[in-house]
Formats: structure tokens, C-alpha cells, sequence
């Protein structure tokens, strides 16, 4: 399980919270962060059931989430590149028989957390913790002559069986030859951009102050003193190395109370009317970033044939 947002949101920690489950915070996918992935249930203790998505999540699909890879597409660029890899790796006699991860872009309920906490049912096993995804199908043993070819090394060429490995290897080939042609940067700097300023100018709204003002009363009420959800989602006592009962009982409560005072439809609602001006004022770069999107999906497609 995770713990990467128990600590105070600065820095990278709060870009992370800002555009947790998307491509800022999980590696590079050439798209714009914000997007809401395809829901699937967050793995459970043995003897639960998984957790389902909660009615507050759907409030996390925001519009610049359309500048996005689907999780279609990404699953498609994954098992291109995966062809790419092991076609290289004959190249140095080596066989690559490692299994695709076949869920690595699904969104897991419960884990974004850019209004905090919003999975009553993930909040009342976990608290404030990130669940971890379930756990991948076991590998087969890696040796050192296939880590070289599939990784390179850093800074210079290596040699494999007589042949020399470039570096970046032949994961970084299987890359450069889907995504690296195409990409984007500016366009993918400019939705990221919208995604984390709509995020700061939606705090300051006068809509969202006060909805947010509405459920620390209600904490309060219930025995809980926090100003805002990142405080609560923040605070140390909710950060320790063990999840404890008043940990669950304050996210649980965190979001009740949410529901009760609306906060994150309200939220939400004002983050989308920022993202529409913002993405209306930014239509050349972000129609050229669509445009790259489609021309990597299209050499994925012809990769696999």
C-alpha cells in the first residue's frame, strides 16, 4: 500500500495530488493530465469484496481529459511497443517472454485524489492510504544479459552476444519508434498546465470557499478540526506507518461530508468552467496535441498489424 500523500501536499507531492491515477504521476504517456481511466475494483483483504466506484468519482472526468490517451489506446501503444521489444531482443539472440501488464493505465477507485479522499468504501479499509493495484503475475527470472539488452546502459553502449546495445536499449527503442516521432511537448506542457492551474484557481473560488468552509463546520461537528480536504489528507496524524481507527473514522467521516455539503460537485462544476475558457484560449496547441495522439495510435495499429 501507499503512502506517497501522507505527508504535507508541497512540491511534487502536490502535483501528485493534483493529477493523482494520471500520466504526471505514474511516467510519461504523451497525454494531458486530468483524465478519469476506466474504473475497475481496487483489490480487497481476502474474504472482501473490491471496492466499486463511488458516486463522488465521477466528478474527477474533467474536460481536458479529452487531450488524454484512452485507456484503449494506451493498452494499444503497450502492446506495440511489447512487439517492438521482443522482436529487438532476437536481434541479440535473447528471448523476452515477460507478460504485459494488462491493466497498468485502469483508473483504481480510491486512488485519485485531487478533491482527497472520495471511496467510502477504500477510506473505511485504508484510511488515507493508497491501496495498492493488484499484484502482477509472477515473471520469469530476468538475467543480466537480457536487463542489459532490454535497458542499455545509461550514458554510453553496451554489447550483448557480439552486438552493441544502444542506449535507452530495446525498451527505449520500442518507444522512440511509437511515441518519440510524434510527441508533442509543448502541447502536452500546455494540458498539463490547464489541468494543474484550473486546480489552483478553483480554491480561490468564491463557490468552492464557501462549500469548503461548509464541510470543515461539518467536520467540526463530528469532531474533527480541518480547513480543507488537502489539509486532512495531509496532516501527519493521518500519515503515519499504520493505519489507526480515528485515521479511518476522520476519512470516512471526510467523505460524508462531503456528500452532505456538495463540496465536490461544486468543486468540480468550477474546475470545469475553468478548463473550457482555458482550453478554448489554447485550441492551437491543444488541437496539434490531439493531432500527435492520433498519428501515435495510428503507428501503434500498424505495428501490430
Amino acid at each position: 500500500m501507499s503512502r506517497q500523500v501522507g505527508r504535507p501536499l508541497g512540491g511534487t507531492l502536490l502535483a501528485c495530488a493534483l493529477l493523482m491515477g494520471t500520466a504526471a504521476c505514474e511516467g510519461s504517456t504523451g497525454g494531458a493530465p486530468g483524465r478519469s481511466h476506466t474504473l475497475t475494483p481496487v483489490p480487497a483483504p481476502t474474504g472482501e469484496s473490491p471496492a466499486e466506484p463511488s458516486a463522488l468519482e465521477k466528478y474527477l472526468e474533467l474536460p481536458i481529459a479529452k487531450y488524454a490517451f484512452s485507456v484503449e489506446e494506451l493498452d494499444l501503444m503497450s502492446r506495440a511497443e511489447w512487439k517492438i521489444t521482443r522482436e529487438c531482443m532476437r536481434e541479440y539472440d535473447l528471448a523476452y517472454d515477460l507478460e504485459r501488464s494488462a491493466s497498468a493505465a485502469e483508473y483504481q477507485p480510491g486512488s485519485n485524489r485531487r478533491y482527497g479522499v472520495l471511496n467510502a468504501q477504500v477510506a473505511s479499509r485504508y484510511g488515507y492510504e493508497i491501496p495498492d493495484a493488484a499484484p502482477a503475475a509472477s515473471q520469469e527470472t530476468v538475467s543480466e544479459k537480457q536487463l542489459l539488452a532490454l535497458n542499455g546502459r545509461p550514458g554510453g553502449t553496451a554489447e550483448v552476444n557480439g552486438r552493441k546495445v544502444p542506449e535507452g536499449g530495446c525498451l527505449g527503442r520500442a518507444k522512440s519508434e511509437i511515441r518519440g516521432r510524434y510527441t508533442d511537448a509543448k502541447g502536452a506542457e500546455v494540458a498539463s498546465s490547464i489541468a494543474t492551474e484550473s486546480f489552483t484557481e478553483s480554491l480561490e473560488a468564491p463557490d468552492v470557499v464557501k462549500a469548503t468552509r461548509d464541510w470543515s463546520q461539518c467536520m467540526k461537528e463530528k469532531g474533527f478540526s480541518y480547513s480543507t480536504p488537502l489539509q486532512a489528507l495531509g496532516a501527519d496524524e493521518n500519515s503515519g506507518a499504520k493505519v489507526t481507527r480515528r485515521e479511518i473514522s476522520v476519512a470516512t467521516t471526510d467523505i460524508a461530508c462531503k456528500e452532505s455539503t456538495g463540496l465536490v460537485k461544486i468543486w468540480s462544476s468550477r474546475e470545469t468552467a475553468i478548463q473550457d475558457s482555458l482550453i478554448a484560449k489554447n485550441q492551437t496547441d491543444l488541437k496539434r496535441l490531439a493531432v500527435s495522439h492520433r498519428k501515435v495510435v495510428s503507428e501503434a495499429r500498424s505495428v501490430l498489424g
